[in-house]
């Protein structure tokens, strides 16, 4: 019986301790985040509250006193920016993504303006999205022309994705973090065209008295952390 009572009571005291802590994340790191936040959570016992969205938009959210604890930006910029402002007390370089061309047809860099022309591409907003840039950046690479092509313009990568899995474009530049998830017919590897995207967190001002946003961070640098990230695909800082 005594036992019974001691266990109950940590059960109580580990219920007291935990917290919740608030993340806002690119969107083309969200399935990673998740695996990250489970591992997290079974733990410690904290939760993890994921908010996704273009990095621009998260960003512009934060900036306007959205109640986000911890950001994770698909670029370096807005991480930094942030930080120069006062609203982020830290930041650090979590991963480094690459760009990817999914489509219904075989094509390699030679051939691809030839077999897009004419063609639904998805992409995501360069302006908000970081994997946006990259995308218009192999589009130069590629000397697509954009005259030739359907282009839809979408808010993020992950919308990219769905158009591409729904079958409403015929190509479309992704992360290559969601190839797994999106089983293409054919894949179009432009690492050598377009550097990799680098990832930074920032620790907002707001994470300073939540215990459990003080332990999310710490466990983003854990080697738990970094095993979720390069099975996903990215490189890890220093790689």
């Amino acid at each position: 019986m005594r036992w019974l009572i001691a266990a109950i009571s940590c059960l109580w005291a580990t219920a007291a301790l935990a917290e919740t802590v608030t993340v806002a994340v690119a969107s083309n790191f969200l399935t990673t985040a998740e695996q990250i936040a489970a591992d997290f959570e079974s733990a410690t016992g904290h939760e993890v509250a994921l908010t996704h969205g273009s990095t621009g938009q998260l960003f512009a959210q934060i900036e306007l006193g959205a109640p986000f604890e911890i950001f994770l930006a698909g670029d370096r910029e807005r991480p930094e920016a942030l930080r120069a402002n006062g609203k982020a007390v830290e930041t650090r370089h979590y991963a480094s993504g690459a760009i990817a061309l999914v489509s219904r047809l075989d094509v390699s860099q030679e051939t691809a303006s030839e077999a897009m022309a004419g063609k639904t591409v998805a992409l995501a907003d360069p302006i908000a999205a970081p994997y946006g840039k990259a995308a218009t950046r192999a589009m130069e690479r590629l000397k697509l022309d954009t005259a030739t092509l359907r282009p839809v313009l979408v808010a993020n990568v992950g919308q990219v994705a769905t158009l591409f899995a729904t079958g409403n474009a015929d190509f479309a530049f992704v992360a290559a973090s969601q190839l797994p998830e999106l089983n293409a017919p054919h894949v179009l590897d432009l690492k050598d065209l377009v550097p990799e995207v680098r990832q930074d967190a920032a620790r907002l001002s707001s994470a300073e008295q939540n215990p459990a946003a003080q332990a999310f961070w710490a466990w983003l640098a854990s080697g738990a952390a970094a095993a979720r990230i390069e099975a996903a695909g990215y490189s890890l800082p220093g790689q």
